[in-house]
């Protein structure tokens, strides 16, 4: 990549993530940054990008060949299930053929043989970045490529995409956790130019802390569901509907969002262990050992150490308090 060159992306994956990326970035109509080609390995997905971007089917390259659509690009984003990426862009970069050379049955047809007959190899992996999406994955995986000469980076988004259109709607102010060697000049402007194009945040993991940072991220959007569906069977166990009651939860799980949003997490605590209502806690745990539910009791027990340990740091109760409802918590 030149210094000053604009960034020429090419998706390989246009599963929710990839096709998502390409909307929003297509859609800016940069001239930094733009979508040249996408790849897939299914006709549903490749068929479903292009009807995403159907407004740009002139000029972006469509392929099921994911060495023919980054042989158009000077910036490819592996946006593959993670135990796909690093065989993807050993795909790529140490290719003495085409590993998967089914043809896609679509107007690019014609230009996609020509693509393949033009030999099966990168020409300059040294004007090349490549980045994946991986939250937990090392920027290892991409060996592939930085020895063939390439830049290598990670940007790993901290939101779920459940569908493409959804998450472009709210893809704005969106973190990215980013990962790359700091004296590679190329990456860090690759991703400074993606991270504003997309009007984005990032923060810097570490390649070698990227492990526990997915665990954070998990434990604050996986782990909330579990939270939300712990919380709905403890209900249905005393017959309140799940359905009536989930949205309920919901809307008070919005409510603290919002305080854990402006006030940070722990100011924004409320409830008996912040109030230091001894009584209400020793009710929840007699209730629920009668439940007969030992994981909902072990979560109760677990989550309230922690509440209560907020709760002192805060100092809105004191040592006495505090130890006392340890006590409670372990009966």
């Amino acid at each position: 990549m030149e210094k000053n060159a604009a960034l020429k992306i090419s998706i390989i994956g246009s599963g929710r993530l990839g096709s998502t990326l390409a909307y929003a970035i297509d859609n800016e109509n940069s001239q930094e940054a733009s979508v040249v080609s996408v790849s897939s390995r299914t006709d549903k997905t490749l068929s479903a990008a292009k009807e995403l971007l159907s407004n740009s089917l002139n000029k972006i390259f469509f392929t099921h060949d994911n060495l023919c659509a980054a042989k158009k690009s000077n910036c490819i984003f592996i946006c593959t299930p993670d135990d796909e990426i690093e065989k993807t862009c050993r795909e790529i970069f140490e290719a003495g053929e085409v590993v998967n050379n089914k043809k896609a049955d679509n107007v690019f047809l014609d230009r996609e043989r020509s693509c393949t007959k033009s030999g099966n190899s990168i020409k300059n992996p040294a004007e090349m970045i490549v980045i994946h999406f991986s939250g937990s994955k090392k920027t290892n995986i991409l060996d592939s490529a930085r020895k063939a000469g390439a830049s290598v980076a990670c940007m790993h988004p901290l939101k779920s995409f459940a569908s493409p259109m959804e998450a472009v709607k709210t893809l704005e102010n969106t973190l990215y956790g980013v990962t790359y060697d700091k004296n590679d000049i190329r990456a860090k402007k690759s991703i400074d130019i993606l991270s504003a194009l997309l009007r984005g945040r990032i923060i810097f993991v570490e390649n070698d802390k990227k492990t526990l940072y997915h665990a954070c991220a998990c434990i604050a959007s996986n782990y909330l569901v579990s939270l939300m569906d712990f919380a709905t069977d403890a209900g249905s166990e005393v017959g309140l509907d799940p359905r009536v009651f989930l949205g309920g939860l919901v809307n008070l799980s919005e409510g603290t969002l919002l305080n854990i949003k402006k006030l940070g997490t722990k100011k924004a605590l409320t409830g008996p262990i912040a109030r230091g209502d001894i009584g209400t806690i020793s009710e929840h745990v007699e209730t629920l050992k009668g439940l007969n539910r030992k994981d909902i009791k072990e979560l109760y027990t677990i989550m309230g150490k922690k509440t209560a340990k907020i709760a002192l740091e805060n100092t809105w109760i004191n040592d006495e308090t505090y130890n006392e409802l340890i006590k409670i918590l372990e009966k």
